[in-house]
């Protein structure tokens, strides 16, 4: 049951991650639509979470309404950037289909707006 809540935020990470990527160029992984400025940053989980809570609130309340979940995001960026590559990666191995969905949801409006947000979390979490 624990490897399955660590897979889905390590997916979870990875569609937030990609979905910011189109936004901050350059931080795609070696496999194409995997990355993001989110899975690169160099910033705290203590900087993003202030920095969502400014720019994104309704995202930082979705994340504070699910400790569990905003736990495993922590474990996730406090790792360095390279083991979260490998996690992603091997996440994406683990689930054949999520690369598709990813792309997908990716391609919606919804997906579109979180881009934008969390192109925003990604582009000044460093101011905090």
């Amino acid at each position: 049951m624990a490897h399955i809540r660590i897979t889905r935020a390590a997916l979870a990470v990875g569609a937030a991650a990609a979905a910011a990527a189109l936004l901050a160029p350059g931080t795609a992984l070696a496999q194409p639509g995997v990355g993001g400025a989110l899975i690169e940053t160099t910033c705290t989980f203590a900087q993003v979470d202030a920095a969502m809570h400014a720019s994104a609130p309704e995202l930082a309340a979705r994340l504070d309404a699910h400790p569990d979940r905003k736990a495993k995001i922590q474990e996730f960026l406090a790792l360095p950037v390279d083991q979260r590559r490998a996690r992603v990666q091997q996440g994406l191995a683990e689930h054949p289909g999520a690369r598709e969905r990813i792309q997908e949801r990716k391609d919606s409006p919804e997906g579109q707006a979180l881009r934008e947000k969390l192109g925003v979390v990604a582009n000044t979490c460093h101011n905090y």
